[in-house]
């Protein structure tokens, strides 16, 4: 074969290539060592890719990254160096394709793990496939009082969101806090369907208000309305429960779409009504607090109880108002006269802690017993006669005496003491029915109801004592 036809084979096999600065070419590693690489790209002559221009990340020694035969892009850095040689490097291809895979990572919303590798008061600035990103101290954490310095080289997963590429950077902006609200939408979705109404759960106090308090049982919270906290009447939330604090509540209703929930704290103990009746009985005397006066009696609260204390039984004298011998707010003892469960209502007494005084008065009398009274009063109908200072009785005039008076004034006074016969009692008007006329009458024979007297004379004679005579002699 002539010289020439040599030289147009060699040329046929042999590429011939242009490059300048920023070409990308891609070869074949013809040797490798620690700190570089030779690479065949058709070129007449090869290039060189030193270790630091390798990668974006920091390789210690290529040969653990390359091997001869690999094939590889590279960039044209410089034309030739000092030994002829085509200078490349391998970075500016890996930023391309590492930034495809950020934005590929970005557009379906992929967790990543970045290294926290500087903080400062605005975030944390961190690695993400040899590109610097930042995460916003808003976007670090749910909780707001997230310190960035507690990030400080930890390695933090992390959502991408926002990836930009601009001619002179690249902008690449993270955030924790999306993916703890995800989770947490997760968990209380899981929570949601879990719940279930009419069951107790335990939970904690977030918040206070004037109508309730929301209250956080499995991760959300729910409404604690105001009238579901006690049995009984309360001004204001804060004097039953406070923030903080962990009660246990029944799930009254649920809406999973409007995510709302009703809660009862009072459900879940007894009705002070359930408790009263296992507690007390009829007769039992106990202590209350008097919490409203009207005009036919008092409420009186026992144990969350409120029983009513009929003006009739608050004393043995009469009583026109109860505010004339009670006052709302005071303490005093009662008689549990009736507890009516059905209904619900508790009857209470005072004056059944003592005996009635006209019982007691008249336990040892029966009828016509001689008892001693004093005249309190007189009219022309008669007297009023008083009996231990405290009992009154009305006796006509046709009961006082048996003489013809036109007043009771003619024979007696006030004050005087009189001796009376019982005829009946009133216990109901506590009252005595007496007479005053106590002797009995004398007893005469028909003979002398029928005797008819006649006057002779001065002498005042009568035919009788003529009779008399005349047999005599």
């Amino acid at each position: 074969m002539s010289e020439e036809n040599k030289m147009n084979e060699l040329l046929e096999d042999f590429e011939f290539v242009n490059i300048h600065p920023g070409k990308k070419i891609k070869g074949k590693v013809i040797s490798v060592d620690k700190e570089k690489a030779l690479i065949n790209f058709g070129y007449k002559s090869d290039g060189v890719l030193k270790r630091e221009e390798y990668s974006l990340e920091n390789v210690e020694d290529l040969t653990e990254e390359l091997k001869v035969g690999d094939e590889i892009a590279a960039n044209v850095t410089a034309n030739e160096d000092d030994d002829g040689n085509v200078r490349l490097s391998r970075k500016g291809i890996e930023v391309e394709e590492k930034w495809e895979e950020i934005e590929e990572l970005y557009n379906n919303k992929e967790n990543v793990d970045v290294k926290v590798f500087s903080v400062n008061k605005s975030g944390c600035e961190v690695k993400l496939k040899g590109f610097n990103g930042f995460i916003p101290r808003s976007h670090l954490s749910t909780d707001r009082s997230t310190d960035p310095k507690d990030f400080l080289n930890k390695e933090l997963t992390a959502r991408i969101i926002e990836a930009k590429k601009t001619n002179r950077r690249n902008r690449l902006i993270l955030s924790r806090k999306v993916i703890e609200l995800e989770e947490k939408r997760e968990q209380q979705e899981e929570a949601w369907e879990a719940i279930e109404v009419g069951k107790e759960y335990t939970g904690t106090v977030n918040k206070i208000k004037n109508f309730g308090a929301f209250v956080e049982i499995e991760g959300i919270e729910g409404l604690l309305h105001i009238n579901e906290i006690s049995w009984v009447r309360i001004g204001h939330p804060k004097d039953v429960i406070s923030e903080g604090e962990e009660i246990t509540v029944k799930v009254l209703s649920k809406d999973i779409e409007k995510r709302r929930m009703s809660l009862s704290l009072k459900a879940t103990i007894k009705r002070p009504w359930e408790k009263f009746v296992e507690k007390y009985n009829i007769g039992e005397v106990v202590e209350g607090k008097i919490v409203n006066l009207t005009d036919f009696g008092a409420f009186v609260e026992i144990d969350d109880v409120q029983g009513l204390l009929h003006v009739s039984d608050i004393s043995w004298d009469m009583v026109e108002k109860p505010s004339d011998k009670l006052k709302e707010g005071d303490t005093l003892e009662v008689k549990i006269l009736n507890i009516d469960n059905k209904r619900e209502r508790l009857s209470l007494g005072v004056k059944q802690l003592t005996e009635d005084p006209f019982v007691e008065f008249t336990k040892n009398l029966k009828k016509y017993d001689m008892i001693k009274g004093k005249v309190k009063s007189m009219s022309v109908e008669g007297i009023v006669v008083e009996f231990d200072d405290q009992f009154e009785s009305f006796v006509p005039m046709k009961k006082i005496t048996r003489e013809r008076l036109r007043t009771p004034a003619e024979k007696f006074e006030n004050g005087q003491e009189v001796e009376c016969k019982i005829l009946a009692f009133d216990n109901r008007k506590k009252q005595l029915e007496v007479t005053m006329i106590t002797e009995r009458p004398e007893s005469k024979s028909p003979k002398q109801n029928d005797q008819v007297s006649y006057t002779l004379g001065d002498d005042n004679i009568t035919i009788g004592d003529l009779l008399k005579k005349d047999k005599e002699e």
